[in-house]
């Protein structure tokens, strides 16, 4: 249960966040900070960036419409450099997000839900505080709860 609530906290921020007021904020605060700082600048993260996000209020929830550049991705093994953001406190696992952006706050979304990347590894890693390259397995996931809709999975980290 515990976890989950873990896996939570980035959408609830997303969700705050997604106000004009706080979108507002946000840019003139952790986006200018982190326009400053390194990126993964791969060239998927600009394909990933097609995908249009919507927010459906009534039900609280995050929309994404994948046009086919991104839907040509899916069961593909792709290549992308980035930034790990753990899920919990710990310093190794098999599970977390990959942002373009370099983290600039633990309480801060890692980016927008079409500049993140759910990644599963095929083993433990530990998680770094650097730019790394993780390879895996590409799908499209319709996770409008926590804003999550693209995964990697059976990935590994360099």
């Amino acid at each position: 249960m515990i976890r989950d609530l873990r896996l939570l906290a980035p959408l609830l921020l997303l969700i705050a966040l997604s106000s004009p007021v706080a979108a507002q904020y946000q840019e003139d605060g952790e986006r200018s900070t982190q326009a400053r700082l390194p990126q993964g600048r791969s060239p998927l993260w600009v394909t990933l960036r097609l995908t249009k996000i919507g927010i459906n209020e009534a039900r609280g929830l995050f929309t994404a419409t994948f046009p086919a550049p991104v839907k040509g991705l899916a069961g593909q093994t792709v290549t992308l450099a980035g930034f790990i953001n753990p899920l919990d406190a710990q310093t190794r696992g098999t599970h977390f997000l990959l942002s373009k952006y370099t983290p600039v706050c633990s309480f801060c979304p890692p980016g927008e839900p079409n500049e993140v990347v759910e990644v599963r590894t095929a083993s433990p890693i530990v998680f770094v505080q650097k730019l790394v390259t993780v390879t895996g397995r590409f799908a499209l996931q319709n996770n409008g709860e926590q804003g999550l809709f693209f995964q990697m999975t059976g990935a590994t980290v360099r």
